[in-house]
């Protein structure tokens, strides 16, 4: 359920990031501040993307040992007895703890990157 989780989490961030920098500054990070924005548009993206699949690899894992459950019945029974709304259980504090690290690692290797292209040109 790792995979599972962080593929669709890092398309999401790779692809909203690229779509902020596109569509809010034309292609243009020529500030920090920008990238920073746009780090933001991206992390908040792969964290409520990878949410659904966090909730169930967190269910799996707190099952009870013998509980023969496989992850789609752990799924059914999670729509069953708690609605889809149960597949971000916990999204703000995950949003507000895991986010911040997200947005700095990704804004200081994007704006790495990009002074790295600048320099070598």
């Amino acid at each position: 359920w790792t995979v599972v989780r962080n593929a669709p989490g890092s398309f999401s961030l790779f692809g909203a990031n690229a779509w902020a920098k596109q569509y809010l500054f034309n292609d243009q990070l020529d500030a920090y501040w920008k990238t920073f924005v746009t780090s933001t548009v991206g992390s908040v993206a792969s964290i409520v993307v990878a949410s659904p699949m966090d909730v169930i690899k967190t269910r799996i894992q707190n099952r009870d040992f013998n509980d023969p459950r496989t992850g789609g019945q752990v799924i059914k029974d999670l729509l069953k007895q708690e609605g889809p709304t149960a597949f971000f259980k916990g999204l703000t504090p995950k949003v507000l703890t895991v986010a911040p690290k997200l947005i700095f690692s990704f804004s200081i290797a994007q704006y790495i990157t990009q002074r790295c292209e600048a320099a070598f040109k």
